[in-house]
């Protein structure tokens, strides 16, 4: 499985150098004088073996000699990229922007550096070159028939068929069944016998591997109602990854007992000799495929397909099976949410989710077998040991019933034994023979990917075990480091967006939080999946983490991708070797790198929560001329030196939270920027001196020359240079602007430019943040924009407008809306209610004038999220039919009323003082028919 996952990034690889070298064939050719035929012949050659890797990459189980050949292909790649990345950078590298002796001084010796770099790449090449040729013969070698194709185990079993065996995978979660499946399996034997739903449905229950699908089902299939007659056929098909679909159907027709007669019927044969196997084998798919629908049609049946993992599987056994109105039902067990979309297109609500065991029910589990006694009594020396060792489980019914049999195995509750296991379970389930079934299913879903998509997994080993992963960080993350591209006509950022729902919908990311769009916000790695990430990670020399477990590497390994936690021991020794390094991450407040001026390699570095950066850390950036992604969110960080300004390759900046005010003139020389953050109004400590910072970053002037730029903010614009300058950027997505100084009104003219600003970016801008500082109301301004952006689809206003601007009321796209001090009339609520894209709405300080809001019948068609700060609430019957999430930070002088209108209400979070309200919201929710989650707090950070 590992050598699979090896073959997908060596291919990977090849195609990034071979890629680059094209490129730099068709841009640089003069500076390949001499080596141009070099060059494309390593490309043909690279070419070659990424076809021979594709297709080593079907065969499982390889033999040592054929894994350390992978292995070395692997290096030769990376060492390849280094080379090539290393001239770009002696070549790219262009000399401060300077006039007279000193720039002319400083050009010459740029020119020297490049005669130098030529020579440079015409010597790797050449090695290259020579390397290349060593893998052809590899290749010629290796490719041997005898070689090639001996990947079968001694049985002649492939690693994945016997890893796909259903009767182990039944053999490890079949005891689930004893504890938290009644309400699951009631609600489904529910849909199946559902009498008002005569047509054929389709039941899908989805989830990663391991949940105990298969054994839900088969309480189901089994259960004594379904079995006692309701339907007149029944079969059980185990499809896995490896499926055969001619197979397939000829399970199902003997599990049907279609008689003899009509299979000779379909098959046209009349040969008396030859019995129902022969003739099943001498049928072509689309015969087997008439046999069965011939004998289902008019019949009530039930067919359980277990363990499909395409949609290609599901659509070819489909076919087969005939539609009708006699109450037919067809149960899919899958880890890919989209063969469950897919097979219940007709009526998703038919889509079962099976989620992890509680604790409770974990620990239930867990103790049944593990203690004999009648009830269950765990020693109290072993209780904390039980706890922790669950905790790793999390609520995993596969790992509990696996590691419980092993200590059940036990008879002497070993208090070291115990200890032992909790202490190192992840080398214990990835070596102990009992425990490695658990990978060994986990590890089904690796071997699933497609190959674009194992690399962009694997840089999941980087983050810590239980941290909350936000999607955009880790989209950015891919497309720094280059493996996910622009294709198509799709924006790289798109591809990063499909790849990353792909991973959630095949179950290997578990969602935390989603967006007002129903987009997956935030994930978590299930700790057992993320034990089989680091474990291939390890093996392939993919990323490099340190924590308190891990050992510095061996100084032979050229570390690449380094991930530093926050538990790990301290910084990485001065003579650890990290000039390949492409890519480091750091989480925790010291940062073990201080100097970055010898990793030249390095496209991307988070320091996001890092505190000890100051000025030594980004002074050594300037050196990183390939570097595109840099995040200083959280940092602490007083200033950007002028230095920044030699990152000709920065795509992607992010100083969110730090004290910096103000952007040094050098930024406007970062001519490929794409995203440029700054962070909101904060209050914090800085040298121990209380201080406030500045809302908005100041931007110097020559902002304008930053034409690539997509998002922007939030940025100060005081005058009206900063807001002509920032309506040329006409790509903007995304503005978050602040107008105006505490105190003071607005600059002359700066009204009049505000309004066409908005004119000149109505065409790009799909999220829009305004804070207005200033005295004055800012309505007439915003009224006044003469082309308003009409596709907003975000929009937050911080400011005293006194009423809405008209052009709200056309906003058809917009998603999400946040008012805070605008002080408007009762009326625009009604504005708000026909905005019928709406979804999230939050109602901030003074949004309104009236502080008492009334939510009437109709309207909020789609509002889903409402967030309400200090104003009186009622709902009246029939309003907001569509909320599902209630939040409301209630002071002494604020009420609520009318909640138990809310039919659709799922969840209400509540700050206040008061008693009385307490006590109303939790007895509302109580009695309420949906049972909403209620959440109490009187922090209002809480909410």
């Amino acid at each position: 499985m590992a050598t699979t996952m090896a073959m997908k990034v060596v291919d990977f690889s090849f195609q990034s150098i071979a890629g680059k070298l094209e490129r730099m064939l068709e841009e640089e050719a003069s500076l390949l004088a001499g080596v141009e035929d070099d060059v494309r012949y390593i490309v043909a050659e690279l070419k070659s073996i990424i076809a021979f890797l594709t297709n080593m990459s079907t065969r499982r189980n390889l033999n040592d000699r054929m894994q350390n050949w992978v292995r070395e292909v692997r290096e030769v790649a990376y060492d390849a990229e280094d080379s090539i990345d290393e001239f770009e950078c002696h070549l790219r590298s262009t000399p401060y922007d300077e006039l007279g002796a000193k720039g002319l001084f400083m050009r010459f010796c740029h020119c020297l550096k490049s005669l130098k770099a030529r020579h440079s790449v015409a010597s790797e090449l050449k090695k290259l070159k020579v390397e290349v040729e060593d893998i052809r013969k590899r290749h010629d070698r290796y490719s041997h028939p005898n070689e090639a194709t001996s990947f079968a185990t001694a049985t002649g079993l492939d690693m994945a068929d016997r890893y796909s065996d259903p009767r182990i995978i039944r053999h490890f979660v079949e005891e689930a069944q004893l504890v938290g499946i009644d309400q699951s399996r009631d609600t489904l034997i529910e849909w199946v016998m559902d009498e008002n739903c005569l047509d054929l449905t389709t039941i899908s229950l989805v989830g990663f591997g391991g949940l105990g699908k298969t054994t839900l089902m088969k309480t189901i299939y089994e259960n004594p109602i379904i079995v006692g007659g309701h339907f007149q056929s029944q079969a059980w098909i185990t499809v896995s990854q490896n499926y055969n679909i001619k197979e397939l159907l000829k399970k199902i027709i003997r599990q049907i007992f279609i008689n003899e007669q009509q299979i000779r019927d379909v098959s046209g044969c009349r040969d008396a000799s030859l019995n129902t196997e022969q003739l099943l084998n001498m049928m072509d798919e689309s015969q087997l495929v008439h046999t069965i629908r011939g004998h289902l049609h008019g019949k009530r049946y039930l067919i359980a397909f277990d363990d499909v993992w395409s949609i290609e599987a599901w659509e070819s056994l489909h076919i087969s099976l005939p539609p009708g109105k006699k109450g037919s039902r067809v149960i899919v067990t899958t880890r890919n949410e989209e063969v469950a979309n897919i097979s219940c297109s007709r009526n998703h609500q038919f889509i079962f989710k099976v989620s992890l065991l509680s604790f409770e029910l974990s620990w239930e589990l867990f103790s049944r077998r593990v203690f004999q006694a009648l009830d269950y009594h765990c020693p109290p020396e072993l209780i904390n040991f039980g706890r922790k060792i669950l905790q790793k489980c999390d609520g995993l019914p596969l790992a509990i019933v696996t590691i419980r049999g092993l200590l059940a195995s036990k008879p002497d509750k070993n208090l070291e034994e115990w200890k032992e296991l909790c202490d190192h379970l992840s080398f214990e389930i990835e070596t102990n023979d009992m425990l490695s079934k658990i990978n060994q299913i986990l590890i089904l879903s690796y071997n699933d990917l497609p190959y674009y998509l194992k690399p962009c997994f694997l840089f999941l080993d980087i983050f810590p075990e239980d941290y909350v992963i936000r999607r955009k960080r880790l989209m950015r993350w891919w497309i720094a480091q280059g493996i996910v591209s622009g294709v198509g006509g799709l924006s790289a950022e798109k591809v990063a967006e499909r790849y990353f729902k792909e991973l959630v919908s095949r179950s290997l990311v578990q969602p935390s939080e989603f967006d007002e769009n129903g987009t997956v916000k935030s994930c978590y790695i299930h700790d057992m999946m993320l034990d089989v990430i680091i474990s291939i990670s390890k093996k392939e020399n993919f990323v490099v983490s340190l924590n308190e477990q891990s050992n510095i590497p061996p100084q032979h390994q050229k570390i690449r991708r380094l991930s530093w936690h926050r538990k790990s021991s301290g910084l990485v020794p001065a003579d650890t070797d990290l000039r390949h390094l492409r890519f480091f991450a750091a989480f925790g407040k010291h940062v073990p790198l201080k100097d970055y001026r010898k990793q030249r390699l390095l496209r991307a570095i988070d320091l996001e929560g890092c505190g000890n950066l100051f000025h030594r850390h980004p002074k050594s950036f300037s050196k990183l001329c390939l570097l595109k992604y840099l995040s200083l969110r959280n940092s602490e960080l007083l200033e950007l030196p002028n230095s920044i300004g030699d990152l000709q390759n920065i795509e992607f900046l992010d100083i969110r939270g730090t004290f910096i005010e103000e952007l040094p003139n050098t930024i406007v020389k970062l001519t490929k920027l794409v995203h440029l953050l700054s962070g909101p109004y904060l209050k914090v400590y800085s040298l121990k001196i209380y201080r406030i910072r500045a809302p908005g970053l100041k931007v110097p002037k020559g902002i304008r020359r930053l034409k690539k730029l997509r998002m922007l903010g939030m940025v100060c614009a005081d005058n009206v240079q900063s807001l002509q300058e920032i309506g040329e950027l006409v790509d903007l997505q995304k503005l978050a602007i602040c107008f105006g100084i505490y105190g003071l009104h607005l600059a002359r003219g700066m009204p009049e430019e505000i309004s066409t600003l908005l004119s000149k970016l109505n065409g790009s801008l799909r999220s829009l943040i305004i804070l207005h500082l200033a005295d004055g109301n800012l309505n007439k301004t915003l009224d006044e924009v003469a082309s308003p952006p009409l596709l907003l689809c975000k929009l937050k206003i911080d400011a005293e407008l006194g009423g809405l601007p008209a052009w709200i009321a056309s906003l058809k796209q917009v998603v999400k809306i946040n008012l805070r001090r605008t002080r408007l009339p009762l009326q625009d609520l009604q504005v708000l209610r026909n905005l019928h894209s709406l979804v999230k709405l939050v109602l901030g300080f003074h949004a309104f004038d009236n502080q008492d809001l009334v939510f009437v019948r109709g309207g909020f068609t789609h509002l889903k999220f409402l967030e309400i700060h200090c104003h009186s609430v009622s709902f009246q019957k029939g309003a907001v039919q569509s909320l599902q999430i209630l939040k409301m930070t209630s002071f002494t002088g604020y009420s609520v009323d009318g909640i138990e209108h809310l039919h659709s209400l799922r969840e209400v979070h509540i700050y206040t003082e008061k008693e009385d309200i307490i006590e109303m919201v939790k007895n509302i929710a109580a009695n309420h028919s949906n049972r909403p989650k209620c959440v109490v707090a009187t922090d209002p950070y809480v909410i």
